[in-house]
């Protein structure tokens, strides 16, 4: 962005210097050019400058972080004009809009209880130009191995998101949101987590199937230009049996079974200023989300559920970066497996039988799941290229990570892997369909 100064001092060109440099410019007008996509109203209300207000630099830089982060444009320009008359001025945003229909998951791996599986996720980022968040996922599975009339596994997710809603003048920084899930899943509960006794007849293993349909509603403010505030009620139907076939079991993830019902409220913080979310240079992310359910909302499980997040970056020489991220998480009460912490999740690679769920669909034989988790990582970002065609941007990324997690509070940690750090090697592709991550920790999990 031009400096505004010398802006000012061109647009204003017949006043006397001493003069331009004091006075206090007013936006006779905001101008948007590049728009074909997106309705006016629905760019407008993401700034943070408003015709007749005094012109004010960090307003305008704020407003456009806040376009580049909607993901709607993939470059956002400021410029000033001359005004009508002395005093006044025209603030032109140049926007380059970008494709917002992206693939947001691409899935595909193999496990001895699961020789294949895939899945794929599209978000439609600015839905009817409007600004609303529309988005879509599945994973399949089949049948388990050696059991071919078994249900199939599989997941369905979907979630609306309406940024900025306008109930009437002076309320417009309200947000909702919903998510429905339809999941249908084994977790095997062999009395080792490699289920070594059953390699090459999967099928004969000790299970637990368990189904899970329901969502969760969710409204919350905007308290300040990059922070959002959310509240939610959240129901899902559960359904869990055992399955042994009379073989002698070990311990099972944490599930009332039978036909049950989870009610629960929810809290979310989440404050994030990064400059650019395929590779960040600077800014930090912070979120902060609580869950409590309890029978006296109506379902049958009661515990509660902390987990925070952060992330900041540095820039450094050369338009390298580095990026330190670190997660802290606990869960108190009779908290059902899905909502503990796999530790495969949270690593980059798991050298024992934990592979890292899709879309919280387990494939692996190890059905551990964890009360407490805490994660430290570092990333080091080197920039391949940029400009034109279909690979618009690439980066290197180096990372690693240290990962703790525990049954419960004060335990031993739980040797999900022979180690707990692991790290990465990953080539990420910018492309007009979506960010993608060619990852060697990935591939270390997949075909190990």
């Amino acid at each position: 962005m031009l400096a505004l100064a010398a802006a000012l001092l061109l647009a204003q060109a017949d006043a006397p210097p001493a003069e331009a440099a004091s006075r206090r410019y007013t936006i006779e007008r905001i101008e948007l050019s590049g728009l074909s996509r997106t309705r006016e109203a629905a760019v407008r209300r993401l700034l943070a400058v408003s015709e007749g207000h005094v012109l004010d630099e960090e307003a305008v830089q704020v407003s456009r972080w806040k376009l580049l982060q909607v993901g709607w444009y993939s470059r956002v320009e400021t410029r000033l004009t001359r005004g009508s008359e002395r005093g006044l001025v025209v603030l032109v945003f140049s926007l380059t809009e970008r494709n917002t229909l992206i693939v947001s998951d691409l899935v595909l791996g193999s496990t001895p209880p699961q020789p294949v599986y895939g899945g794929l996720g599209l978000s439609q980022q600015n839905f009817l130009g409007r600004g609303l968040g529309l988005s879509g996922a599945f994973v399949y599975g089949g049948s388990p191995a050696d059991r071919p009339l078994d249900p199939p596994r599989f997941a369905l997710k979907g979630a609306f998101f309406a940024p900025d809603i306008d109930l009437a003048p002076g309320i417009d920084r309200l947000v909702a949101g919903a998510t429905l899930l339809w999941l249908r899943g084994e977790e095997l509960t062999c009395a080792d987590p490699s289920c070594r006794d059953f390699r090459g007849h999967y099928g004969d293993a000790p299970r637990l199937r368990y189904e899970r349909l329901g969502g969760e509603a969710v409204v919350g403010i905007r308290p300040g230009p990059f922070e959002r505030l959310f509240a939610g009620v959240r129901v899902e139907r559960v359904q869990g049996r055992l399955v042994d076939d009379g073989t002698a079991a070990g311990p099972r993830p944490a599930l009332l079974l039978g036909d049950r019902l989870l009610t629960a409220l929810t809290g979310t913080y989440d404050r994030d200023t990064r400059d650019d979310f395929f590779f960040t240079r600077s800014g930090t992310r912070f979120s902060a989300q609580v869950t409590f359910a309890s029978p006296a909302f109506g379902g049958d499980y009661e515990y509660s559920r902390w987990l925070l997040q952060a992330e900041t970056a540095f820039a450094l020489p050369r338009g390298h970066a580095l990026r330190l991220a670190g997660t802290a998480g606990a869960t108190q009460g009779a908290a059902p497996f899905f909502d503990r912490f796999y530790a495969a999740d949270w690593a980059y690679f798991s050298l024992g039988p934990a592979l890292g769920r899709a879309l919280e669909l387990n494939f692996s034989a190890d059905s551990r799941y964890d009360a407490i988790l805490a994660m430290l990582g570092a990333e080091y970002g080197v920039p391949l290229w940029s400009g034109g065609g279909f690979f618009h941007r690439g980066v290197l990324a180096l990372g690693a990570r240290g990962l703790y997690s525990g049954a419960y509070a004060r335990a031993p940690r739980t040797r999900l892997s022979r180690t707990p750090w692991s790290a990465d090697v990953a080539l990420r592709l910018d492309t007009p369909v979506g960010s993608f991550n060619l990852s060697l920790g990935y591939a270390l999990d997949v075909f190990q």
